[in-house]
C-alpha cells in the first residue's frame, strides 16, 4: 500500500512538472536589452524568480542586487559590444562578453539558492523559448 501512495505522489509531481513546464515556456526568464528600465526589468525578473522559486525574503534582496548589476551589464555591452578602444591609440581594452557576464550572474545566484532552487533555475533556463535570453 505504500508503495502505490509513494507511485501515485510521484506520478502527481510529474504531472505537475509537464503541467508546469508548458507554462514555463511562455515566461521569459530575462527580458532583451532596450525593453524597458533596468529597474524595472529587475524588477520584474526578480518578482519571477521569487514566485517560481520560492524565494526567501533575505534570498530575494541578493537576487535583486545581482539581476540588476547583470542588466545594468547587459545594457553596456549592447552598446559597447567586445573590444573598448582605450585612450592612447593602437591600445585595446577587452571588455566582458555576454558569455562572462552570463556566467558571473549565475555564480551569483548559485551562491543565494539552495541546491533545489539552483535545479529548478537552471531548468527554467534552459527551457526558456529561444531568444528570450
Amino acid at each position: 500500500m505504500k508503495a502505490l501512495h509513494t507511485f501515485a505522489l510521484t506520478f502527481a509531481m510529474l504531472l505537475l512538472l509537464v503541467v508546469g513546464a508548458h507554462f514555463a515556456q511562455a515566461a521569459r526568464l530575462s527580458l532583451p536589452a532596450g525593453h524597458g528600465s533596468v529597474e524595472q526589468r529587475t524588477r520584474n525578473l526578480t518578482n519571477y524568480l521569487t514566485r517560481e522559486l520560492h524565494l526567501s525574503r533575505p534570498q530575494r534582496k541578493i537576487v535583486e542586487k545581482s539581476t540588476r548589476n547583470y542588466l545594468q551589464q547587459l545594457d553596456r555591452l549592447a552598446v559597447k559590444p567586445g573590444l573598448v578602444a582605450a585612450v592612447s591609440e593602437g591600445r585595446l581594452l577587452e571588455g566582458k562578453s555576454i558569455t562572462e557576464v552570463e556566467n558571473e550572474y549565475d555564480t551569483a545566484l548559485a551562491r543565494v539558492f539552495t541546491p533545489g532552487q539552483y535545479s529548478a533555475y537552471s531548468w527554467l533556463r534552459e527551457h526558456q523559448p529561444e531568444g528570450s535570453r
